[in-house]
């Protein structure tokens, strides 16, 4: 078990309970080691297979999930290992989102998320997942270029002020971020190549999103829902918009808050947004650097990257059924928009 010890939510007292729920699964023999540093847990299991351990629980939030992945799997542009080949991996979340965790079909609590990982474990319940790389790195999660990246690094600098990672601080950063964009928009060109082969081609959008779950993120207890058809089952899937300013926008905002797709509202977000699902190979393209982003980690500036999907990628503990697509009223959004905190 890696544990991430700067994550939101872990202190000695979780740890204090999901320990021994771990130790009670027959035949599990633990042992457990703390981060120090960014980077220090792909350092950690960095050429492991799965005669030095069977399983790598990682205890923290979705970028130390992404630093366990490119350990186990090495650069994603040289040897693929065999997913068998390399300890199989487990989660549970301690982060500030969650979502790789959260869209396996787990908890999003650590003590609730343990207590499932233990039947799991017990049960020797694993699948395949596919995962996204980009340029020769992993991503279990989403990638992009601009707003998500801005947000991002601004979250970031004000964690490293002492202020907490919450939902509404994302959601804050994300309206002020999302002004900026609409002033002095990005130029993205977009190619991407789906798996029977149907093709992407944008010139210029403002905005788009790579992601490798369902949801693309959340927002506390708010799915941020771009592709509802996508899952761990299939290639990556592409959501962007075709404007910030005016009807575009809104009409983007509420298809990312999942408001009635299958509604009114279906056939106008479709003139506005640009979605592609199941997605083998993409490139981007932007006039000048702009922030990346991978599993929510800034990666610096670039002017284009590379991203793949790679099929049956790394082995998981979690429930085998596929999750269902999140469909939401706008009740059910405005519910949730006052449960944030």
């Amino acid at each position: 078990m890696i544990s991430n010890p700067n994550s939101t939510s872990q202190t000695n007292a979780l740890f204090r309970q999901i320990v021994p729920c771990l130790r009670a699964v027959e035949g599990l023999h633990l042992k457990v080691q703390f981060t120090h540093y960014p980077g220090h847990a792909e350092e950690m299991v960095k050429g492991m297979t799965r005669d030095d351990y069977d399983v790598i629980i990682a205890v923290g939030g979705d970028g130390t999930v992404n630093e366990v992945v490119n350990g186990l799997l090495g650069p994603a542009d040289g040897q693929r290992p065999d997913p068998h080949s390399v300890p199989a991996l487990a989660v549970i979340p301690t982060g500030s989102a969650n979502v790789f965790v959260r869209a396996l079909g787990f908890p999003n609590t650590p003590v609730e998320a343990t207590h499932v990982l233990a039947r799991m474990l017990d049960r020797d319940l694993r699948r395949t997942i596919y995962l996204g790389t980009w340029n020769d790195r992993w991503f279990a999660v989403n990638a992009g270029f601009g707003l998500d990246a801005d947000v991002l690094a601004r979250v970031d600098r004000a964690r490293e002020q002492g202020f907490a990672a919450t939902p509404l601080r994302y959601l804050n950063v994300a309206i002020r971020a999302w002004n900026r964009a609409r002033k002095n928009p990005p130029h993205i060109a977009v190619t991407a190549e789906s798996s029977d082969g149907e093709r992407l081609h944008k010139d210029d959008v403002p905005l788009m999103f790579t992601s490798n779950t369902n949801p693309w993120t959340f927002l506390g207890p708010l799915p941020v829902v771009t592709n509802p058809r996508n899952s761990f089952d299939e290639g990556l899937a592409l959501f962007g918009l075709e404007e910030f300013s005016g009807l575009g926008g809104v009409v983007g905002l509420l298809h990312l808050f999942g408001v009635d797709k299958r509604g009114w509202l279906n056939k106008l977000t479709k003139e506005k947004t640009v979605a592609f699902d199941d997605a083998m190979r993409v490139e981007l393209v932007c006039r000048e650097p702009q922030r990346f982003q991978a599993d929510g980690e800034s990666e610096g500036r670039f002017d284009s990257v590379t991203l793949a999907s790679v099929k049956d990628a790394i082995e998981v503990f979690a429930p085998q059924a596929r999750r269902e697509a999140h469909q939401r009223t706008m009740k059910e959004v405005l519910r949730d928009f006052i449960r944030l905190r």
